[in-house]
């Protein structure tokens, strides 16, 4: 690039020291033929008057005088009896003439110049342009250079840029130049750099937590896998075997809540939800890891209590509690349903876990963990709030970990209870504003 300005701006700038050359010799050319062309036609008319001075005078016209006139230049007068008087002045080439007649008649006075004297005139103008166009070269290589340099620092730094953004390296931000053009393109990857980034990111972090989400499951499956194939009960192998099934498909759901939520967001469906079904299925699915470390889970449920959530969704949470039990914990896992106010309640107890986490910090944070990875809890906390619930570590000896869902109840009540207090809403307004 360096080389390409450089070479451009400098054959720029030899047409154009070329054509000002041409131009400025020319003109040149044409004002010293003028100037010795003028010379030539004083001499003749000073001549003339003096030839009729001296024949008025009757001194007569030698050559001798015509020489002491001009004695570089040639003069010659010719009169009308065909007498012709010639100076002997030096020979010379190529003359610029001029002849002046006797206004009388009598005589023709012709002087002639050298153009030797014009030729050497322009061989010096010439010169002084030859100069001054090299002058000019020099100047314009030095400019050219300094630019080039000018303006390939910042394409190098541009190019080194998006090499770096192309290495993965997207933190990194150009600095500014000066130049609109290539700050723009800068700024414009910059943003794509960004946005590049921001794609990347997500991708790892679906893929992150896709892998912290299925690994305890796939455990699970693989321990009941490996009791089918110890068993030689028939039944109880179906019956194992339709549990993987119905693993095997929620592990599917999950991973493409996961998915879809990377590129929509988080969007659950909604419906009623028995909680203490959602615990004995997850009951079925986390035996075998809980039985392989001499484990329990636990239920505990006086009646039934029902969710307005996501069935996916919160079994995905669940199963993220059990797993974060079984990963951290030691004793039996109590899960408790209840009912609070407007809330369905759950509550999963660590019987002899310690959480160990530093004071102020939040296990639901993406990144905070004690041992972990700090995915799951977070991505838990979201599932949970895409359901317009909370879940919250209400206890730290033990551990428990309660979850906060909206109560379920009969929408034809539900629509009826809105009915009353938009009425009451309204009579209490017209109180307040009067009969119009």
């Amino acid at each position: 690039m360096y080389r390409r300005f450089l070479s451009a701006t400098l054959r720029v700038t030899l047409a154009t020291v070329v054509l000002m050359a041409v131009a400025l010799g020319s003109l040149a050319a044409y004002f010293i033929r003028q100037n010795f062309q003028g010379q030539a036609d004083e001499l003749a008319a000073r001549t003339a008057v003096a030839v009729s001075f001296r024949e008025a005078s009757g001194l007569g016209v030698t050559p001798e005088w015509l020489d002491s006139i001009a004695p570089d230049d040639q003069l010659a007068v010719s009169f009308s009896n065909g007498r012709t008087v010639t100076a002997p002045g030096p020979s010379v080439g190529r003359q610029f003439v001029a002849t002046r007649p006797d206004p009388l008649g009598g005589f023709t006075v012709t002087a002639g110049i050298s153009q030797a004297r014009s030729y050497a005139l322009f061989g010096g103008v010439i010169g002084i342009l030859l100069l001054t166009s090299a002058v000019s070269l020099a100047v314009a290589y030095r400019v050219a250079g300094r630019e080039a340099r000018r303006v390939n620092r910042p394409l190098g730094d541009l190019a080194s840029h998006a090499e770096t953004l192309g290495s993965g390296q997207h933190t990194r931000r150009a600095k500014p130049t000066g130049i609109d053009e290539i700050d723009r393109i800068a700024r414009v990857l910059d943003d794509r750099s960004h946005r590049i980034g921001e794609v990347l990111d997500a991708e790892r972090r679906t893929s992150r937590e896709m892998s912290h989400q299925v690994r305890t499951p796939l455990t699970a499956l693989s321990l009941r896998l490996e009791e089918i194939i110890l068993t030689d009960d028939l039944a109880e192998a179906k019956s194992e075997a339709a549990v993987g099934v119905v693993q095997i498909e929620r592990l599917t759901d999950v991973i493409d809540q996961l998915v879809k939520g990377r590129r929509e967001g988080i969007q659950t469906e909604q419906e009623k939800v028995d909680l203490a079904d959602l615990v004995s299925d997850q009951m079925v699915e986390w035996y075998p890891a809980f039985a392989a470390r001499k484990r329990r889970i636990v239920l505990q449920a006086g009646r039934h209590i029902y969710a307005w959530a996501s069935p996916g969704g919160q079994s995905q949470v669940l199963a993220t509690l059990l797993e974060n039990t079984l990963l951290h914990g030691r004793g039996d896992v109590i899960v408790r349903v209840r009912e609070s106010g407007s809330s369905a309640v759950l509550e999963v107890v660590d019987s002899r876990g310690v959480m160990r986490l530093k004071e102020g910090q939040d296990p639901f944070e993406r990144g905070v963990s004690a041992s972990g990875t700090g995915l799951g809890l977070a991505l838990a906390r979201t599932l949970v709030s895409a359901d317009d619930g909370d879940i919250a570590m209400t206890s730290r000896r033990p551990p428990t970990f309660t979850v906060y869902l909206p109560l379920y109840r009969d929408q034809t009540q539900a629509k009826a209870k809105a009915k009353a207090d938009q009425a009451a809403v309204d009579a209490q307004l017209g109180k307040w504003v009067g009969p119009a």
